[in-house]
């Protein structure tokens, strides 16, 4: 009896000792990710923000490149690794639109993001507080009508807003997104008329605030809107889903070559995460641009990752034409200039930068010296 008792309290001795040693190694873990900074990263269902699919999906994968996400839940929470070593606790958030990014993003509830960026110049503008570490794509960009519709190609398209009786409904996404931008800039050089008043019946367009991505397609086939322009993958989804045709890849809109590498989407961050958590903000920066060019060298991948986190199907995935990169080009800087002055034409800008050249605000909008070390 004694013997089985000595065994027995052995036994809860050894118990508590193993149990304890497990603890305390569960604690200087735990401690390790408290004592890194905890980023709130916001990012749209689209494949203009593939680079943070990829960097999610990939994982452990970009491990030789030195930086990477350990995945603690999947698609929501991560830590940013510098090989071994934790770098940051990124919480990943979804967001509708660019200007809801934005938005979260001046109220302190995201850190970093990939949003338009045309929505990062506005929000500074207007005296919020970020900066655009580096692009993430460029073009991208789809004219989508109903599939029934006879027009094909650009110049058809601006024949029947000329001769049209009514204004051509033309949807968009978000106010501040680049391929309203785009569209504008084009239309206007094109010299038709347009307006986003609903009662102005006497111009050639009528822009539509179709408010999400997720409404582009419900719009054209309820004959909300007459076209649509979007951002990837809803101009492919509309061919896949048999409900629409893209009328123009919006890099070749006239005059061709003007609007190649047409900017759009990019990494950025509040100043406050980019004074406070430089490193994390660094090692972010460098991720995408691992996870960029993973997605340009391997689009078939890309798009595979792109369908299983966005629903979007494969073969409308696969179909994109965007190019990855985090390289702030020459040509980038010099046609994210027309975005700047497409805002300001458009009467835009009634804050810090209503009286002020492009060439004059790019200290209060480029935040470049994290990808100038990669």
């Amino acid at each position: 009896m004694k013997k089985n008792m000595i065994f027995f309290i052995l036994g809860i001795i050894i118990f508590f000792a193993i149990f304890s040693g497990c603890s305390s190694n569960d604690i200087d873990s735990n401690k390790a990710n408290i004592d890194i900074p905890s980023l709130k990263v916001g990012y749209i269902f689209t494949n203009h923000q593939t680079p943070l699919m990829v960097a999610a999906s990939k994982g452990e994968a970009f491990k030789e490149e030195g930086i990477y996400l350990k995945e603690i839940i999947n698609r929501e929470k991560y830590v940013l690794m510098r090989e071994e070593t934790p770098v940051a606790n990124l919480d990943i958030i979804v967001n509708k639109n660019g200007a809801e990014t934005i938005t979260m993003m001046t109220q302190g509830h995201i850190d970093l993001a990939l949003a338009s960026s045309a929505a990062f110049i506005s929000a500074v503008d207007q005296g919020a507080e970020v900066k655009m570490l580096c692009p993430v794509h460029t073009e991208g960009i789809g004219l989508v009508m109903a599939k029934d519709v006879e027009v094909n190609n650009w110049e058809e398209f601006a024949k029947l807003a000329k001769d049209s009786e009514e204004p051509i409904k033309v949807g968009y996404h978000s106010p501040t997104s680049a391929p309203l931008i785009l569209f504008e800039a084009a239309i206007r050089e094109a010299g038709l008329s347009y307006t986003k008043n609903p009662e102005d019946l006497s111009v050639n367009i009528m822009l539509v605030d179709l408010k999400g991505t997720n409404n582009l397609i419900p719009a054209l086939t309820s004959k909300q809107v007459d076209a649509w322009v979007g951002p990837s993958p809803y101009p492919e989804l509309a061919v896949t889903e048999n409900v629409g045709k893209v009328i123009l890849d919006m890099k070749h809109m006239p005059p061709e070559g003007k609007w190649y590498d047409f900017p759009c989407c990019v990494a950025g961050a509040t100043q406050k995460a980019i004074d406070e958590y430089p490193e994390a903000v660094e090692y972010f920066t460098k991720l995408m641009t691992v996870a960029a060019n993973y997605a340009d060298e391997h689009s078939d991948d890309a798009a595979k990752i792109t369908s299983e986190f966005t629903g979007v199907p494969i073969e409308a995935a696969r179909m994109s034409a965007i190019k990855y990169t985090t390289n702030p080009s020459e040509t980038w800087i010099t046609n994210l200039g027309l975005v700047y002055e497409t805002l300001k034409n458009a009467d835009s800008f009634n804050g810090r930068f209503s009286d002020k050249a492009y060439e004059e605000i790019h200290d209060d909008i480029f935040e470049f010296v994290f990808i100038n070390k990669i």
